[in-house]
């Protein structure tokens, strides 16, 4: 059976466990867009019960930003994708006894996993053993042109019109000639020699079988002059001897392909499942930017236009990494039901790889936080102000240091808030009158509610029936004001809306009585007089 044949006979995603990789490259820092293909990923390996890795590709040193693995590792461990193996975690647990001998972590060939290391930049002997044996069998060659020589190749492609394709002039000259060059110290690349007639045949999870014509590849390089392999070689190499199945990337990659198969087969290497995923647009239809999405799940990110600083998801927008991994794993894939809101492990049961959208997936920031509401909602009201207190922190409503009493009141507080907010942020606006001695006063609110005849008289006697109403309840409290609204001859809203106006400054918000009780009586009555104040001014 050829490789192409192996490959169609295994594209239906079988059962049998997967190992996948996410193998960024820390020349920044990930957005969601970036994270979406490593989430395809991560649930692909868990339904399939097999392995999840990190890898990181590193080999193009000039590009790299320092801080940018970290900020690829917090985003990873914050949305959820715990990896099995990478650059800094252990998996003892998942050794091959067979292949070691031992689960002895001690005997372990790198730290991190089996399968290290897990920065390219640590396998160059590797790479190097690699394009040795493809010389060797003379299906790579060493080439000598000068930067310059190959830009004036390219000029001159250009101004006739065509593609630049690499004219193979060094494709002949014998190995022994070459490498006496490369000894005497002669600046040089290794590329591969490509088929130069006939079909190159490919193959994609999602699309079939692809049939390229070899004259439209070039012999592409596989060693740069500076000793370091081009993305190319090193993948491949690397998801070889980390014995990867289910090859999970952007649609950007997929022509490459003729390079990486043609690579395989002269390796004689399996041709693992290659996936290429559809873009990720925003729900406007445009590619993804800060206006309609393009934020990290954690940490800042530079706006590449404007340099502004983008805030994460979690840690800034306050949305919960569980609804976060929701609504990214939908983005261009579905359970072929009518489903929006499943757990971590219902999308680990349900996932289907075939089931990935040809189409670009849409993130919908809309969809995103009706997706975390519901989340929210679904809290245990203690784990809600246990993540919500640090906004309220943050916004210097609750003291760092708050005290028993302090966190209690403001988890009562939130408690109230929860059925209303869509993100943690909106904690600080929506409860800030809470927690200051007197509400601010719209002016508008105001004379629509605190102005009118009566008002004025109505609040100053329904504070004087609270000072003693007990329990300090909201059915007491209720009781209270809506027998002294029908003293005043009112009715309905005109019992309610100047008393919720006087005690919160708001026309809207949790339930009124609910409201009153949580406040306490001496906030209440102090707001009531307040108001007062304001209704005879």
């Amino acid at each position: 059976m050829t490789p192409i044949e192996s490959i169609v006979s295994d594209i239906k995603m079988s059962e049998k466990p997967a190992r996948t990789r996410y193998a960024p490259s820390p020349t920044g820092s990930p957005h969601v867009g970036n994270l979406r293909t490593a989430l395809f990923s991560y649930l692909l390996a868990r339904h399939t019960g097999g392995q999840f890795l990190l890898r990181v590709e590193d080999t193009d040193q000039t590009r790299l930003v320092p801080g940018a693995l970290q900020d690829i590792i917090a985003s990873l461990r914050a949305l959820g994708l715990d990896y099995d193996e990478g650059p800094d975690r252990a998996s003892v647990a998942r050794v091959d006894a067979a292949k070691y001998g031992t689960v002895d972590p001690a005997l372990l060939p790198e730290e991190g996993g089996a399968y290290g290391p897990y920065f390219q930049s640590q396998r160059l002997d590797r790479y190097r053993e690699v394009v040795d044996t493809l010389l060797d069998a003379g299906k790579a060659y060493y080439a000598f042109e000068t930067k310059e020589e190959l830009e004036a190749m390219r000029a001159a492609a250009q101004m006739r019109g065509e593609p630049f394709l690499y004219n193979r002039r060094y494709r002949d000259l014998p190995l022994a000639e070459a490498r006496k060059r490369v000894e005497d110290g002669a600046p040089h690349v290794v590329r591969l020699k490509m088929p130069t007639e006939g079909p190159i045949r490919t193959y994609d999870a999602l699309r079939g079988e692809t049939v390229w014509d070899a004259t439209t590849q070039d012999d592409f390089i596989i060693l740069k002059a500076d000793g370091f392999p081009p993305y190319h070689l090193a993948a491949m190499v690397d998801d070889h001897d980390m014995e990867i199945t289910h090859v999970l990337r952007g649609e950007e990659w997929l022509s490459s392909s003729p390079k990486h198969f043609c690579l395989l087969q002269a390796l004689g290497w399996e041709i693992p499942v290659f996936l290429h995923v559809p873009y990720v647009l925003g729900a406007d239809g445009k590619k993804l930017s800060k206006r309609n999405g393009a934020k990290p799940v954690v940490g800042v990110i530079k706006d590449p236009k404007t340099g502004e600083d983008i805030p994460g998801y979690v840690d800034h927008d306050g949305v919960l990494p569980e609804a976060l991994f929701n609504h990214l794993a939908l983005v261009g894939w579905s359970p072929g039901e009518d489903l929006e809101i499943m757990p971590k492990e219902e999308l680990i049961a349900r996932f289907d790889a075939n089931r990935i959208s040809r189409s670009p997936g849409i993130f919908d920031l809309d969809k995103l936080y009706a997706t975390n509401g519901v989340y929210l909602r679904a809290l245990a009201p203690e784990d809600f102000a246990r993540r919500a207190l640090p906004y309220l922190a943050k916004a210097g409503l609750v003291p760092e240091d708050a005290d028993d009493a302090a966190v209690q009141y403001a988890a009562d507080v939130l408690a109230l808030e929860q059925e209303r907010l869509k993100t943690l942020a909106e904690a600080p606006q929506a409860t800030e009158f809470f927690f200051r001695d007197l509400p601010e006063y719209v002016e508008k609110s105001a004379n629509k509610w605190l102005k009118p005849q009566g008002a004025a008289e109505y609040l100053s006697d329904l504070g004087a029936a609270l000072v003693d109403a007990s329990p300090w309840d909201a059915q007491t409290i209720e009781s209270v004001t809506r027998e002294v609204g029908a003293r005043h001859g009112r009715e309905r809203g005109d019992i309610t809306h100047p008393v919720r106006v006087a005690v919160s400054g708001r026309e809207a918000g949790p339930s009124l009585f609910d409201m009153m009780a949580v406040l306490g009586r001496e906030r209440v009555l102090a707001r009531l007089r307040r108001a007062v104040e304001i209704a005879r001014a």
